[in-house]
């Protein structure tokens, strides 16, 4: 009976055992490794001289592996020399084809290259010095890198320094020395040779160490850095110019329009016709990089013209062509039009308007634009008070609104009617408003209960396509006090010419007042706000970008460091300096 129960015992344990392992469950395990590898021994040692090998080991006290090691690893002075690298295990080595600078201090910087084999920790001891001669060097350079227009501090960003008495450039080669910023905009390159350098800050976006200004930002210091002991410390402004050579690409008929293409924008330009005083209509097109022309010559095949171009940093271009048009049967662009307020904006007792036209006007139809209260009264526009820019593809124009004013002549209406009885000339003009309003009846005007509607009508402009303009009705509402808010700005400057400029959170310009120490900015809606200041340094009248090409920095520019909260009704007052 023993021998039986223990058979049946065995049996159980057996099955047990089977069943477990069919169904094995998620092992407990311990914590999280979070330690990462540690360096234990290098050839040559850490901050060793006079080393004369082509050779780099180091061992870890744990199995490790590599992550994108080749574009991690930041090796200074720069060395041209290729390297290969192997991983066995615990120890990484790398190999270069040709020997080390003498006399010279290299730091090899892993970064988050070299990682634990369980949890891709990276190395926290990841930097590694020696030289090839008697004595380690100490210089440091140390700073921070942020975007001038926005103050924003930019990670990634290639620092680096080029020696002063070399031909090699930031735009022709790589830095002698240089690093790359972390999250938070800093730099630190150290173990520098004493010597004479030039500073320059960009984002190498395609990892060639060479700065390409069309789509790279980029920063630098004008002066020369003498480096001979210590540390130093400089901090670097970045911007977006391009930087190239303007350049013609072409000039020739584009489909109903003539045009001179361009390989970049350009900021300004002049055309004198050459021995003809023809008119001729031209703007900018092709996100301005190109000038077009209209085809509005009668009588003659082709025009002789000279003319002056000029980019954002002042690259200029002089030159002649034949305007010629040919025939096609290709559509004209559409004719855009863009108005400021925008519809639905909150207005003063001013309405300022802007009208921005992507082709130059020919002719208007003034009594085709009118401000509107309700379906009654009406205040017409007259065309004495329009500001057109050189181009004709720009028009302002100011209209007082204020509502006591308005309202008072408006409700004089009636009474003017009996006047203007003895006017034919004001008689005409009232039955031309009246014409186009019944004109206008399909698309039926809103009604009014606050505010007021600026009304384009149908073929208010003329265009040199020889288009007319659709209808536009903005609508507005006057601004109650109570809903905005007020931020008053105390100013201490040694400057005489800047720019103060309430942007939003995006840096859209919501308001901007110049040369005033003591400002208010009024009715701002209720929301967050940064203050930028545009610095006139040299009093020319402009604010300059600079040219790093002719070692020219840009101009100041202040951005106060915190973000202003506007409330309703709400009155803040700040003091700055600058």
């Amino acid at each position: 009976m023993i021998k039986f129960y223990i058979y049946i015992s065995s049996i159980i344990v057996i099955y047990t055992m089977l069943n477990s392992c069919a169904n094995p469950g998620s092992p407990t395990g311990g914590p999280r490794d979070t330690i990462p590898p540690i360096r234990i021994n290098t050839i040559p040692e850490h901050k060793s001289t006079n080393y004369k090998g082509k050779t780099i080991l180091m061992e870890y006290d744990e199995r490790i592996k590599t992550d994108n090691i080749k574009d991690q690893l930041i090796i200074t002075p720069l060395t041209q020399s290729d390297y290969e690298y192997t991983l066995k295990k615990n120890t990484i080595k790398l190999t270069f084809e040709e020997s080390f600078q003498d006399s010279t201090t290299y730091t090899f910087n892993f970064r988050e290259s070299i990682q634990d084999i369980t949890e891709s920790n990276p190395t926290e001891d990841n930097k590694f010095t020696f030289s090839t001669g008697s004595y380690i060097d100490s210089l440091s350079l140390s700073g921070y890198v942020k975007e001038l227009l926005t103050y924003d501090t930019l990670e990634n960003i290639i620092v680096g320094l080029y020696n002063a008495e070399d031909t090699i450039t930031i735009f022709n080669g790589s830095p002698y020395y240089f690093t790359e910023t972390d999250e938070k905009g800093n730099y630190l390159i150290e173990n520098i040779k004493n010597g004479k350098y030039l500073l320059y800050a960009f984002l190498d976006e395609n990892k060639n160490l060479k700065l390409e200004t069309n789509n790279e930002v980029y920063g630098f210091v004008r002066d020369t850095l003498k480096l001979d002991s210590g540390t130093f410390h400089k901090n670097i402004d970045l911007i977006h110019l391009d930087l190239n050579e303007l350049k013609k690409l072409t000039s020739l008929a584009s489909g109903k329009y003539y045009e001179i293409n361009f390989n970049k924008s350009i900021r300004e330009y002049t055309i004198t016709p050459i021995n003809n005083n023809h008119i001729f209509y031209t703007n900018l097109a092709k996100e301005n990089k190109s000038i077009r022309f209209y085809n509005n010559f009668e009588n003659i095949d082709s025009l002789q013209v000279s003319y002056t171009a000029k980019d954002s940093v002042d690259n200029l271009i002089v030159d002649t062509v034949y305007v010629k048009f040919t025939e096609s049967r290709r559509s004209p662009d559409d004719f855009i039009i863009k108005t400021k307020p925008e519809n639905n904006s909150a207005i003063e007792t001013k309405l300022k308007v802007n009208i921005k036209f992507n082709k130059p006007i020919l002719s208007v139809n003034p009594d085709s634009i009118f401000i509107q209260f309700d379906t009654t009264r009406i205040l017409t526009i007259h065309d004495s008070i329009f500001v057109w820019n050189t181009l004709r593809d720009q028009l302002e124009f100011v209209v007082d609104i204020d509502k006591s004013k308005a309202d008072t002549i408006l409700n004089r209406r009636n009474r003017m009617n009996q006047l203007k009885k003895d006017s034919i000339q004001a008689k005409q003009k009232e039955e031309l408003v009246k014409q186009q309003i019944s004109k206008d009846k399909k698309e039926a005007l809103p009604k009014l209960n606050k505010g007021l509607q600026l009304y384009l009508g149908k073929g208010t402009f003329y265009s040199a396509d020889k288009d007319t303009s659709k209808t536009i009705a903005n609508n507005y509402k006057f601004i109650e006090p109570k809903e905005f808010g007020i931020q008053q700005l105390n100013i201490q400057t040694q400057y005489e010419n800047f720019s103060v400029q309430l942007v939003k959170e995006n840096f859209e310009i919501e308001q901007e007042i110049k040369n005033q120490k003591s400002i208010e900015f009024k009715n701002i809606k209720p929301g967050k706000y940064k203050i930028r200041v545009f610095i006139d340094a040299d009093n020319d009248g402009t604010w300059s970008p600079g040219n790093m090409k002719k070692q020219i920095e840009p101009e100041p520019v202040y951005n106060y460091p915190e973000v202003l909260v506007i409330r309703a009704d709400w009155l803040t007052t700040l003091e700055l300096s600058f």
